[in-house]
């Protein structure tokens, strides 16, 4: 019995370490207000100028609609379909400041998912969306790179996203979630974006982290990347946020093409991003 009293003690002890090695630096569930308001915390920008931006909603809300959504309380939503008139949205939803400390590599994360109408509604919601991480002072001008971008592969189903915010550490960001180039689909939903910074042992930060192995690192010529999930897309920035053209061949980069400097690639795979420093000789 003292054996098993042990063990049960040192697991706790273990799960309790493992929380407290958690920071969550930001957290927005938008249940602290009622639909459609959003936080005060949160700011807007409607950049298309047509009089429609997000807006919060109920879950209950979404049962009238086909799908099965992952949602609880309320979700933010920006719409990119009209009954009456032509919708192509281009809308803004922006975090308040958030401190990204140095050290441990801070992950952010979130739900979203496309609205799916009735089946007998000839609709394609494909709902498109960016998120840009900006230092503050900056703000949104627009022709800032994201850091994901994506057309969500299905409505109706909720996906969860990961991105590796280590290239910002030591930085005072606003994070901007961006709905556009979805005109006349249906609607765009995002819930639960959390910032999360501290060694999370086997979750997210360490997925993330191990997901992909990217080498050599220098390198003269070529790039291999290494992951355990189909890489569907990888952007190449270089130091001064400018995106540079390279090819992707089997999961092998050329760079033979690039002067000499430091490299960010943005790497997607299994519905994450990853980022990734090379040195190119």
């Amino acid at each position: 019995m003292k054996k098993l009293l042990f063990s049960i003690a040192a697991v706790l002890s273990c799960s309790i370490l493992h929380v407290n090695a958690q920071n969550v630096i930001y957290e927005e569930t938008f249940d602290s207000v009622n639909p459609p308001d959003l936080p005060t915390t949160i700011t807007l920008n409607d950049i298309d100028l047509d009089g429609y931006n997000w807006l919060t909603v109920d879950t209950s809300s979404l049962n009238s609609f086909d799908g099965t959504y992952n949602f609880t309380g309320n979700v933010a939503v920006s719409l990119s379909y009209d009954l009456f008139n032509n919708m192509d949205p281009d809308n803004l939803l922006i975090t308040p400041e958030i401190v990204l400390p140095v050290g441990e590599a801070a992950v952010l994360s979130f739900l979203t998912a496309g609205l799916k109408l009735p089946s007998d509604v000839p609709r394609n919601s494909d709902e498109h969306y960016g998120v840009y991480v900006i230092p503050v002072g900056n703000g949104y001008q627009g022709g800032e790179i994201p850091v994901h971008e994506e057309t969500l592969p299905q409505p109706g189903a909720t996906f969860e996203r990961s991105i590796d915010l280590s290239a910002f550490a030591g930085q005072t960001v606003k994070i901007y979630f961006r709905h556009f180039n979805s005109a006349n689909q249906h609607a765009l939903i995002l819930d639960d974006v959390k910032v999360i910074q501290g060694n999370l042992g086997t979750s997210e930060n360490n997925i993330i982290s191990e997901q992909v192995k990217i080498y050599p690192n220098p390198s003269f010529d070529y790039v291999y990347l290494n992951s355990r999930s189909k890489i569907n897309q990888v952007q190449v920035f270089d130091s001064t946020g400018r995106k540079v053209n390279v090819k992707l061949i089997d999961n092998k980069v050329d760079v033979r093409g690039l002067p000499t400097g430091n490299y960010w690639f943005s790497i997607t795979t299994g519905g994450k991003t990853i980022s990734k420093t090379i040195i190119k000789k």
